[in-house]
């Protein structure tokens, strides 16, 4: 008997764990305000006493169901079809009270099912307005997971490994300077994504999200080329499985974590899906194979298992945590790629494309400083993948507090190389964005107990860290870079095309003085597409 085989009967003689019942209805964005009143407080500038309610925060993240309930969602991940913006990115703002490191943000439309267990998911959003409520119905699934990286503030634990390139865990561990980012979503991708179901509080109406994620597998919306064990080459559907307990600032496994901070029980169940595979059939005897590519960070130690159904063309997968008897601090962190054995994998009348992508130049009109060093924190993604800009411009083994992290320079040179395969008819996106550092940075990792009572003490300690003539002086929120964003397809490439994109619409919202600008060609991205094949 094969061990996939083996597995899949052990686990069948055990019985599956308790499944967790769909939601009958959809659950109203009113139903976090139960329970809890505004915690109001003032602050003074210049003789003028400003109002500002942080019961909104306390806590931010409330369950919708209860604390132990695990939700899980399916669907494509979200963008602008026309030039591929809000789409996934890194948040330039993020409450620092209760984060280390900024989220990667996504957004993701539901699958249909019969039983509605995806759908239902969705809030309604209750706008109180006069002379009546409004309620809305929300078309997506927020999800977010703390990046891990781009934090070089004093009071951060992960200072030393981020300035020194390394990540400080969450959803880039393992990951070292100059590595791609390979687990990361993009756009148009089909997504399993498994977290915390919670209400965020602080931005009302109170929306629903995944936050934070414990187990996501991103079924790729472009092939990847394998060369497998023959040494033949094929097109191949890329699927991304990385789970960890390393959710965030409260939610996670770590042995100093201050005691509010909840634990992750990630092997309280094992972790399932299945996956269509979207290339077509080469012929009807072609059949399903695939490869496991582990990556760093993995140290999972129960294995998975996959077993490929020619006939529906699907792949299934088990991460097997729970039954296993995996440890809850273990990190699974690999790559499954799915192929059909015949020809390049794919089936004659389905062209498949191959670009070379070349990031060559950035260039800031403004570095959104003037007296002092701009600190720049860049992500860029071309097709699947991600990488962190400032990995590519050490100085003296620091990426953050050195080079591009801390510059005047406002022109810099790249020889970034990606590869990117294209079925006729789909697009791939070229992106970059981020922000410059300013005060709001310096208080990440100082963290808050979310379930402080609305007292004196708690007032305090907000306005101190926040309302400071430090903060003030460090520009107040961090500066938005805005986003540069294009889809690029076989109709509009030649054999090479050269790019100079910048961002076109956006607007960078602080309260500090001259903080206001609009984002319109504030910095600009030079890169060349190749066609190889």
């Amino acid at each position: 008997m094969s061990k996939v085989l083996a597995l899949f009967f052990l686990m069948a003689l055990m019985g599956p764990c308790k499944a967790q019942a769909p939601l009958k209805n959809h659950p109203y964005s009113t139903q976090s305000e139960e329970g809890f009143s505004p915690c109001r407080d003032t602050f003074s500038i210049l003789k003028n006493h400003l109002s500002y309610d942080i019961g909104i925060i306390l806590p931010s993240w409330l369950p919708v169901v209860d604390r132990n309930y695990v939700g899980i969602m399916e669907g494509k991940v979200t963008y602008n079809p026309t030039d591929g913006s809000d789409g996934p990115h890194v948040y330039e703002e993020d409450l620092p009270f209760y984060h280390y490191s900024h989220d990667v943000n996504f957004d993701i439309i539901p699958d249909k099912t019969d039983d509605n267990r995806f759908t239902n998911m969705l809030p309604l959003l209750v706008y109180k307005r006069q002379p009546a409520n409004d309620t809305v119905m929300n078309t997506v699934m927020h999800c977010e997971w703390e990046c891990g990286l781009a934090m070089a503030n004093w009071i951060n634990p992960i200072r030393a490994d981020n300035d020194a390139g390394r990540s400080g865990g969450f959803f880039s561990a393992g990951h070292e300077m100059g590595d791609v980012i390979w687990n990361w979503p993009a756009p148009g991708d089909w997504a399993h994504v498994e977290g915390s179901y919670v209400w965020d509080r602080g931005h009302p109406p109170s929306n629903a999200e995944l936050h934070p994620l414990r187990f996501v597998a991103f079924k790729r919306a472009l092939p990847e080329r394998v060369i497998i064990g023959d040494s033949s080459i094929k097109f191949a559907t890329r699927i991304d499985i990385f789970a960890s307990g390393d959710g965030g600032a409260l939610q996670n496994n770590r042995y100093n974590a201050p005691k509010f901070v909840r634990r992750v029980n990630m092997s309280s169940k094992d972790y399932e899906f299945t996956a269509k595979i979207d290339l077509p059939r080469p012929s009807p005897g072609a059949h399903l194979r695939y490869t496991i590519t582990t990556h760093k960070g993995d140290d999972f130690s129960a294995g998975e298992a996959v077993e490929v159904n020619d006939d529906s063309a699907t792949v299934r997968v088990i991460v097997p945590w729970n039954s296993k008897n995996a440890n809850d601090l273990e990190i699974y962190a690999r790559t499954i790629d799915v192929y059909w054995d015949e020809g390049t994998g794919v089936a004659a009348a389905q062209a498949v494309d191959m670009y070379k992508v070349t990031l060559t130049n950035i260039h800031f009109r403004y570095l959104d400083e003037i007296i002092t060093k701009a600190e720049v924190r860049l992500f860029a993604s071309v097709g699947n993948d991600w990488i962190f800009v400032n990995d590519f411009f050490p100085k003296k083994g620091k990426i953050l507090t050195k080079g591009l992290g801390k510059t005047y320079k406002h022109h810099w040179t790249l020889n970034n190389q990606f590869i990117v395969c294209v079925p006729r008819g789909k697009s791939f996106r070229v992106n970059m964005s981020g922000w410059e550092v300013d005060g709001v940075d310096m208080l990440f990792g100082k963290l808050l107990d979310p379930g402080s009572p609305c007292n004196r003490k708690t007032k305090h300690t907000f306005k101190a860290s926040t309302f400071t003539f430090v903060m003030f002086m460090r520009g107040c929120f961090d500066d938005n870079y805005g986003e540069i964003t294009k889809l690029h397809n076989y109709n509009n490439l030649g054999k090479t095309d050269q790019f100079k994109n910048s961002p076109q619409t956006g607007f960078n919202d602080d309260p500090c003085p001259f903080s206001k600008y609009p984002l319109k060609d504030r910095v600009f991205l030079t890169y060349t597409i190749e066609k190889v094949n």
